[in-house]
């Protein structure tokens, strides 16, 4: 159930429940702004984690891509992942989780499970202001060059699912 597009495009997207999410990624795109200078001075290699609201929070990071195998296939289940690049083009696989062997059963401290290399997946490639959405069923591979190794600006919003579920169910009885 991946979704994959130009954030500009997919924006409709949060305007049910998830305004704070879009508030966030629309600021992280903002030149200037204090969350894409915070962001854009960060240090190759950073990972740093920043809370928002209703047990959401970004990961913002900076890094080089890498050989594809040097990459691996992760999913999660208490959180769906909006990744947005910022800056540079990443290449990116994606798979269902049930076509996928395990190889380090669900560690719930860092809500992460990885998985044996396939080469059965499906490629795309994320440049500036790209949003990919990841979903529990959805095992993702990231970090990959695509042409060389290069330098990746990106911040990762992890959304509980259950708020994620509450905002469904709120829509449906404002249905009906």
């Amino acid at each position: 159930m991946a979704i994959i597009g130009n954030f500009f495009d997919l924006s409709d997207l949060f305007d049910n429940g998830l305004g704070f999410v879009k508030s966030y990624l629309e600021e992280s795109l903002k030149k200037g702004s204090e969350i894409n200078s915070r962001i854009n001075s960060l240090p190759i290699g950073s990972f740093e984690k920043v809370e928002l609201e209703q047990d959401a929070f970004a990961l913002e990071q900076v890094f080089y891509t890498k050989d594809r195998n040097l990459c691996f296939f992760e999913s999660h289940l208490k959180y769906v992942d909006f990744q947005l690049i910022l800056s540079g083009t990443e290449k990116m696989e994606y798979c269902h989780f049930s076509k996928l062997e395990i190889e380090n059963k669900y560690c719930p401290n860092k809500d992460l499970v990885t998985y044996k290399d396939i080469n059965f997946s499906s490629s795309f490639v994320m440049q500036n202001n790209d949003l990919s959405i990841f979903y529990p069923c959805d095992a993702h591979l990231g970090i990959g060059k695509f042409k060389d190794p290069e330098i990746i600006f990106k911040t990762v919003v992890k959304v509980p699912i259950e708020l994620l579920w509450i905002i469904l169910k709120n829509l449906s009885f404002a249905k009906k």
